[in-house]
């Protein structure tokens, strides 16, 4: 008798490890979690028709990701572990004392342990002060905005052992900017100094309700009054949070959004699928101007409000910021709006705008360095322009750049150890100097 015992045990744990993978050839592989990529079916050849040597590897890795009843047995451990041990089984999530979710990949960005360096910083802000001087040198006022994150405006509801270190990022780059006069929307203040909290528990963005105060500040900051924060607002319990997904990808726990009652009269101009669309277009006949603003999923809340203020909208989240588009869009305000954990994408994607031309007065007592120099095709990325890249020596932290081609200079986009330069398409940039200011 307990043979049998011995050998329906067996049986049973053997047919239970053949669930996962009989249920994906039954089924199809499982949907990917909430930030996931889905992994592509392993194929025996190349695009070109040659053996793909990591077929294996790549059959893994799809089987890994996609097996049967995936996303229930993440829910089920993630949840077991949360309960039990008050602690998260997934390393991108961090759970706090009373239940708020944070993102775990920021903690090296709000400790300090990716600092970004004073050239760095000097760099980000000179990146934008040439970004505003273009859009004003074309008639677009220009504002740029940090959203700040969790951990910042609530360290209270964070775990113990996560520390905001002094000296972020943010604020080291906030004195930068208004050394090079740049207008920044400071939205760290006003949403310290609310009692109510305007993020999500389960989610690392402000909801609608912090969306609404940060186009009141943005607008404010454009010389408009509105009072989207002011409401009536009605509580919506419909929102699942992103952080709330990546920890239980099939948990059915929503969060209140609030819906703003007077209601939106703008109108989508583009194909809109959703709020994460790399391009929305609108337009709404009861207000005027034109917005062109950059933006990246803070602005899932936020551009419905800032659709609303303007005749015409043009919302991008695109990472090279196309300040070209300014005439194409007619823009009267251009607006950056970039999340304080992803400021050094300032550096990791330049803007896309003619370079301005300088005086070659200020080539003055300078000596040319050596530069590794690179372009693209003329008009490859900008109609009119080649896009030219170089190398920088070690340079002093508020070195500015610039490229002298036959008595022409131009500055360009500097960053710690390279610079980029959308130069005229005629150039010979081959025959190029660069300059950095000492």
């Amino acid at each position: 008798m307990k043979k049998f015992w011995y050998v329906l045990f067996a049986a049973l744990f053997f047919l239970a490890c053949l669930v996962p993978s009989v249920g994906m050839l039954l089924e199809g592989p499982a949907p990917a979690a909430a930030n996931e990529i889905p992994a592509a079916a392993p194929r025996l050849t190349k695009m070109d028709g040659s053996f793909n040597p990591n077929v294996l590897s790549d059959l893994q890795n799809y089987v890994a990701n996609g097996f049967f009843l995936r996303l229930e047995g993440i829910t089920a451990w993630d949840s077991l572990t949360a309960n039990v041990f008050d602690a998260s089984a997934n390393d991108d999530v961090l759970i706090g004392p009373d239940g708020w979710l944070f993102y775990g990949a920021a903690v090296n960005d709000i400790s300090g342990a990716n600092q970004m360096t004073d050239r760095e910083i000097w760099c980000a802000a000179r990146s934008l002060a040439l970004m505003q001087e273009y859009a004003q040198s074309q008639g677009a006022q220009f504002l740029f905005t940090v959203p700040c994150g969790k951990y910042t405006l609530y360290p209270e509801h964070a775990p113990s052992y996560v520390t905001v270190a002094q000296g972020s990022n943010r604020t080291q780059l906030e004195a930068a900017m208004a050394e090079q006069g740049i207008n920044y929307v400071n939205l760290y203040d006003p949403f310290v100094q609310q009692d109510e909290e305007l993020y999500w528990q389960w989610d690392s963005h402000w909801h609608s309700r912090g969306a609404a105060l940060a186009a009141d500040q943005i607008m404010k900051a454009a010389g408009q009054e509105t009072d989207y924060f002011a409401g009536p607002f009605t509580p919506v319990l419909n929102h699942t949070g992103d952080l709330y997904e990546m920890l239980y990808p099939t948990g059915t726990a929503r969060e209140a959004d609030y819906s703003w009652d007077p209601g939106f009269t703008f109108t989508y101009t583009s194909n809109f699928h959703s709020a994460d669309d790399i391009t929305i277009e609108t337009e709404n006949p009861e207000a005027s101007g034109s917005l062109l603003m950059f933006r990246d999923s803070s602005g899932r809340s936020l551009y419905p409000y800032m659709a609303q203020s303007f005749g015409k909208a043009y919302f991008s989240r695109q990472n090279n910021y196309r300040l070209d588009y300014v005439n194409e869009q007619n823009a009267t305000l251009v607006v950056i709006e970039l999340a304080e954990r992803t400021l050094p994408y300032l550096l990791k994607y330049p803007a896309v705008f003619p370079a301005p031309e300088r005086d070659a007065t200020v080539l003055e007592g300078l000596e040319s360095v050596d530069s590794a120099l690179a372009a693209e095709e003329p008009g490859r990325t900008m109609e009119g322009c080649q896009k030219l890249t170089g190398t920088l020596p070690e340079t002093a932290v508020d070195g500015a750049v610039y490229v002298s081609v036959d008595g022409a200079v131009w500055e360009a986009i500097p960053n710690e150890g390279s610079f980029t330069a959308y130069l005229p398409g005629d150039v010979d940039w081959e025959s190029a100097q660069v300059y950095v200011t000492d």
